[in-house]
């Protein structure tokens, strides 16, 4: 008896043994993320909200800042800002067109030609996807370089052209360039997951649909579409909740020197680089830029869980 309770006690440490490194083990996994979501989204969120109701100036007779409730002093300097530089919505409103609409759509028709194993397939998937192998900071300064210096030189040895500008240095071309760019960019990840989502579709299906005579363009439309539709409505809700914080690769490719380029996620992230606690003629304050952000996350929000909602609802059947 007395050997028999010591074995089952010794059974019931190690259970116990077992059960303490698990949860050590888990806890050592999940610390981190935790951490970094609390830090850097919550945290962060909070502090926004905070700041952008107050006001920064500096202190008398000390080192540091007088802080004190600005009330709403800081939304009326964002709207003064945002009233003078209508333009940033127009190149964020082109961004979102361009790189979500007709990048979303082109993507969606290379992945069915990829799918669908046509000739030259396979190629069209490794082209698309490279900018997604390559470093993004390599791949910018990769593509400036073919759009100015390649061009420059192509079109004076091939073409006889005595006078040229590069793509990214005209005025004329410089922003259709940069939006070519960013529809290149975003295809590979687009390509990967639609194709992904697409090869997961029941091939008893199609060979239903092929067998009542449905043709390549009806098999995609009343078929692949439906079936891969929530992956679709996925893409462009992320992409439409950018809308304003995208900064269409400017910074990667002109530094602060983008200003007549500029989106409105541009300029914040110019700014909030050069971060300024106190106001001056050329840079907002943070508490501004906050309020900034407050502004469009107050539209952006419901226009977001709207467009979601109507795509789910009105969006192509299974059925």
């Amino acid at each position: 008896m007395y050997l028999q309770a010591k074995g089952n006690g010794s059974a019931v440490r190690r259970v116990n043994y077992r059960k303490r490194a698990r949860n050590i083990f888990f806890i050592s996994i999940v610390a981190i993320p935790v951490l970094q979501f609390c830090i850097c989204y919550i945290y962060v969120n909070i502090n926004s909200f905070i700041l952008a109701f107050q006001d920064y100036g500096y202190a008398q007779g000390s080192l540091g800042f007088d802080i004190k409730f600005a009330g709403f002093s800081n939304f009326e300097k964002s709207w003064a800002i945002l009233s003078e530089r209508t333009f940033m919505f127009r190149h964020s409103l082109l961004l979102f067109f361009w790189t979500t609409i007709v990048g979303l759509t082109l993507a969606l028709l290379f992945s069915y030609y990829i799918y669908k194993k046509y000739p030259m397939g396979e190629l069209f998937r490794v082209v698309l996807f490279m900018p997604k192998i390559l470093s993004g900071v390599v791949f910018c300064l990769l593509f400036k370089y073919l759009s100015n210096e390649v061009y420059v030189y192509v079109a004076k040895t091939l073409f006889h052209v005595e006078e040229v500008q590069g793509l990214l240095d005209s005025q004329g071309t410089k922003l259709g360039t940069i939006l070519f760019f960013n529809v290149w960019v975003g295809f590979g990840i687009h390509v990967l997951m639609f194709s992904g989502a697409m090869s997961g579709i029941d091939e008893s299906v199609v060979e239903s649909a092929q067998l009542d005579g449905a043709n390549a363009i009806q098999e995609f439309i009343r078929i692949t579409v439906p079936l891969i539709w929530p992956t679709f409505v996925s893409f462009l809700t992320i992409n439409f909740t950018g809308l304003f914080t995208n900064q269409m690769h400017l910074h990667t490719l002109f530094g602060n020197d983008a200003d007549e380029l500029s989106t409105l996620g541009y300029y914040l992230y110019v700014n909030s680089h050069r971060g300024e606690l106190v106001a001056t003629d050329k840079v907002p304050s943070f508490s501004v830029l906050s309020a900034i952000g407050l502004m469009t996350t107050a539209v952006m929000l419901p226009l977001t869980l709207g467009l979601r909602k109507a795509l789910r609802k009105f969006g192509p059947s299974v059925d």
